[in-house]
This record gives structure tokens, C-alpha cells and sequence, in this order.
């Protein structure tokens, strides 16, 4: 059975590896038109979980530390990560450019750059999730970068810590560093 191409498709039991390695591309791909300057297909194998990336939000403590439901202490602990990650085969890594760079060496320019450019890395993941489950990987994870309540909230209190629903529920998604 050939499944449906499009938005969306049909349950179904098995994809082909054909199929994978199709949909696997074209994800690629979408990171590349949606603006990431590199995309590669990984295996999740590849990806390494290390406390030690935490213990960088600690020391020196990281301003926005339990600001978000994505970052520490409120983020899942790296034994449950490694464990998700060990049930994924493929990943798929973007990277952007941030050009210029010098937006970047200043602090205070950094920080406001430095959310244009996290809403944008946001977005990508996002929408790649997103395409990712209509495609019928209904388990398809993002990560993103840096933190979602500085980002898409500008810094107001999160509704999620409040006890309420999130503003963006496709576009925040956990740091990769804020999980190891």
C-alpha cells in the first residue's frame, strides 16, 4: 500500500523505508526553505545527552532558569530523554546562519537579536513537527534553542506555570540544551 501524499495521510502500520527516506528528505528540505542555511539527516543515535549541558543553566545561573515548562528545573530529567531518544531512529539537525555575527558580541544587542533568531528556529521546528505528524509520525519531537518565555512571551509570566494553556503550543518546544 502506497500511502497518501499530501498534508496528511492514512494510518497505517508500516512505512516502507522508501517512504522514510522520501519524507525524511522533504523534511530536510522544508528546514532549508524555511530559512535554515543546513539540514542533515542523523541517525538519533547520534544525539548525546550529557548532564553537564544542564549544569550550564546552574553555573552561573541562567537568568531565565524556571521561567519555562522547556527549561530546567521544570524540563524533563536527562535519564528520561536518553531513554526517549532511544526509541527514534532518524533525526533530522538544522542549523542558521546568524548573520552578522557582531549581533552577537554585544550583550544587549545579543539579547534582542538573539530572540529574532530564536523565533525563527522556533518556527522551523515547529513547522517541521508539525509536517512530520501529518505525514503519520504521530510521536515526531522538535527542539529548538535558548528559552520559549523570553522568545514568544517577551518575558511576561508563563501561562503554563500559571496553570494555564500556552499562548504557542506549536512554536514552544524545549531547548536542546535545557535537556542535556
Amino acid at each position: 500500500m502506497n500511502p497518501k501524499k499530501g498534508p496528511s495521510r492514512r494510518i497505517v502500520l508500516h512505512i516502507t523505508e522508501e517512504v522514510l527516506e522520501e519524507d525524511l528528505n522533504q523534511l530536510k528540505q522544508k528546514a532549508l526553505d524555511l530559512g535554515a542555511s543546513m539540514a542533515e539527516i542523523i541517525p538519533a543515535s547520534w544525539i548525546d545527552v550529557d548532564e553537564r549541558v544542564i549544569l550550564k543553566c546552574r553555573v552561573p545561573l541562567c537568568p531565565y532558569f524556571g521561567r519555562s515548562p522547556h527549561c530546567p528545573p521544570n524540563n524533563p530529567h536527562p535519564d528520561f530523554m536518553r531513554q526517549a531518544f532511544g526509541k527514534y531512529t532518524w533525526a533530522i539537525l538544522f542549523a542558521i546562519d546568524v548573520i552578522p555575527v557582531a549581533e552577537f558580541s554585544n550583550r544587549v544587542v545579543e539579547q534582542k537579536a538573539g530572540v529574532e533568531w530564536t523565533k525563527r528556529n522556533m518556527e522551523i521546528t515547529g513547522t517541521l513537527e508539525s509536517t512530520a505528524f501529518g505525514f503519520g509520525y504521530y510521536l515526531a519531537m522538535g527542539f529548538s534553542q535558548f528559552n520559549c518565555h523570553v522568545a514568544l512571551c517577551e518575558g511576561k509570566p508563563c501561562q503554563v506555570l500559571q496553570g494555564n494553556k500556552c499562548a504557542y503550543p506549536l512554536k514552544a518546544r524545549p531547548s536542546m540544551e535545557g535537556v542535556g
